[in-house]
C-alpha cells in the first residue's frame, strides 16, 4: 500500500469525526437551543427520544413557561440531525472500518458497514417520528413505542459496531490494542442504559470515551502512517 493510500481512509474518518465534533457544538448554539435555556435540560434530547408514555414527555416539556421553548429547540436539534448530523456519524463509522480493516471485502468490515447502516435508518425513523410529536404532544403516546424502538435499534447498533470496530483492531494489523479496548466501551454503556434507561449518560460517555480516540487516532495515521 502507498503512503497516499495509507492515508486516504484515516484522513475521511478524520474529516467525518471532526465533522461529527463541529455539529455536536452546534446543537448548543443553535437560536432556539439558547433561547430554551435552562428549560432544555442536560439529557433532554436522549430522554425525548426514549420517551414511551406521556408522563416521560411530561418530563422533557412540561415545565412552567417552556413547553413552547422546547418544542422550538428540539425541532432545532432534530431538523439539523437530519440534514447534516446523522449522515457525518455515519460516515465516520464507515471510514473508520475500513480504515481500520485494511480493505471494504473483510467479513468484519462489512459487518460494520452494515450495522452503521441499520444505525443510519434507525436514526431516521426515530427523527423524523419526533418531528411529528412536536406537532401535537397531546397526541404523541400512540408514536411514542415506534420512535424509542428506532432510538434502541440506533444505540444498539452503533454499539455493535464499535464492538465490531473493536474486534478488527484486536485481530488486524498493525493491531490497536488500546483503541480495540476503548471501542468495548459503547456495548457496555448502552447495556447498562438499556437495563436501566436513568443511567443514559453511562451510555452517551462510552461513545465519547471510544469515538474521540478514534477519530484522533485517524488524524495522528493521517500525518504518520504506520508501517506494516
Amino acid at each position: 500500500m502507498t503512503t497516499s493510500n495509507s492515508r486516504f481512509w484515516p484522513a475521511l474518518t478524520a474529516l467525518a469525526g471532526l465533522g461529527s465534533l463541529a455539529i455536536t457544538v452546534a446543537f448548543t448554539m443553535l437560536n432556539a437551543v439558547k433561547a430554551a435555556g435552562a428549560c432544555m435540560t442536560d439529557g433532554a434530547v436522549i430522554r425525548f427520544e426514549l420517551a414511551t408514555k406521556m408522563a416521560d414527555l411530561d418530563a422533557v416539556f412540561g415545565a412552567s413557561g417552556c413547553q413552547a421553548k422546547v418544542i422550538a429547540a428540539m425541532d432545532a436539534v432534530n431538523h439539523l440531525d437530519i440534514a447534516a448530523y446523522i449522515s457525518t456519524y455515519t460516515a465516520f463509522c464507515i471510514c473508520a472500518a475500513i480504515w481500520l480493516g485494511g480493505r471494504l471485502r473483510a467479513p468484519l468490515v462489512l459487518a460494520a458497514v452494515a450495522l452503521a447502516l441499520v444505525a443510519f435508518a434507525a436514526d431516521m425513523v426515530e427523527t423524523t417520528g419526533l418531528l411529528q410529536v412536536t406537532k401535537d404532544l397531546a397526541a404523541a403516546e400512540p408514536l411514542l413505542g415506534r420512535i424509542s424502538t428506532a432510538a434502541w435499534i440506533k444505540f444498539g447498533a452503533l454499539a455493535l459496531n464499535a464492538l465490531t470496530l473493536a474486534l478488527i483492531c484486536l485481530r488486524e494489523a498493525p493491531r490497536r490494542l488500546i483503541l480495540g479496548v476503548l471501542l468495548v466501551l459503547p456495548i457496555i454503556g448502552t447495556a447498562l442504559a438499556y437495563l436501566d434507561h436513568s443511567r443514559h449518560g453511562l451510555m452517551t460517555l462510552g461513545f465519547v470515551l471510544s469515538w474521540t480516540p478514534m477519530m484522533l487516532l485517524a488524524i495522528r495515521e493521517t500525518v504518520w502512517p504506520p508501517k506494516n
